[in-house]
């Protein structure tokens, strides 16, 4: 045991020689000095880092919501187009008219397509409604710039009286004298999506068509 002490007291000695060599000599506490501040200087330079990083992840990601909304958005306002040219033309629009579009073109026996039939109200039978149920109305894909996926349903039509400058100015019923029409409420359903799987961000925007018939445009 006591040899045991005296390797500690030799122990503790020398550590308090080397201290007091380091205090007593300048040299060495300009060396302590450095490596402090290198320590801080290395942990400020790290925090900085992290916080850009985490910085630049939340702008990418803003930057990804914002354009996903934005091209769901753009799928609400381009819909009401797409049915009154339907329903004008009575046909889907051609790959010249809305090259950046698609359509759900299924049609069975050479009858109309499934579209068509839902803007215009006709019934459709179990091949259709199968079809309806697994494919979108509308779409587009512009790859890493988006994908717009659109779905209309007709939901109610509304008889109106008075003529259709009525109906433009929301006033329907107001004048006299003025032909009978009918509005078609659709509802609109679109999703637009940014980014690849398995890291994709959504946003739906769900809003409502009236068209009236026989004017120009809607709400």
């Amino acid at each position: 045991m006591e040899h045991k002490r005296i390797i500690a007291k030799i122990k503790n000695l020398g550590l308090k020689r080397f201290l007091s060599r380091m205090a007593g000599n300048d040299r060495g506490v300009v060396l302590i000095f450095a490596l402090v501040l290198m320590l801080v200087l290395t942990i400020i330079g790290s925090s900085a880092t992290m916080t850009s990083q985490i910085d630049l992840k939340i702008s990418g990601n803003t930057k990804v919501i914002r354009t996903s909304f934005y091209v769901a958005d753009g799928g609400i306002m381009l819909s009401p187009k797409v049915i009154s040219r339907i329903i004008t033309d009575r046909a889907l629009p051609t790959a010249l008219q809305t090259p950046l579009l698609a359509y759900d073109d299924y049609a069975a026996g050479g009858d109309d397509p499934v579209l068509l039939i839902k803007i215009m109200g006709f019934a459709m039978d179990s091949d259709y409604l199968s079809n309806d149920d697994s494919t979108t109305d509308i779409s587009m894909d512009k790859g890493t710039l988006g994908k717009m996926a659109i779905n209309i349903t007709r939901t109610a039509t509304q008889y109106l009286s008075g003529g259709g400058l009525e109906f433009a100015a929301g006033t329907e019923g107001v004048g006299v004298g003025g032909a009978a029409s009918a509005a078609i409420i659709y509802s609109l359903a679109s999703r637009g999506t940014v980014g690849t799987s398995p890291k994709t961000t959504e946003s739906d925007i769900v809003a409502q068509y009236r068209k009236v018939a026989g004017v120009a445009g809607g709400r």
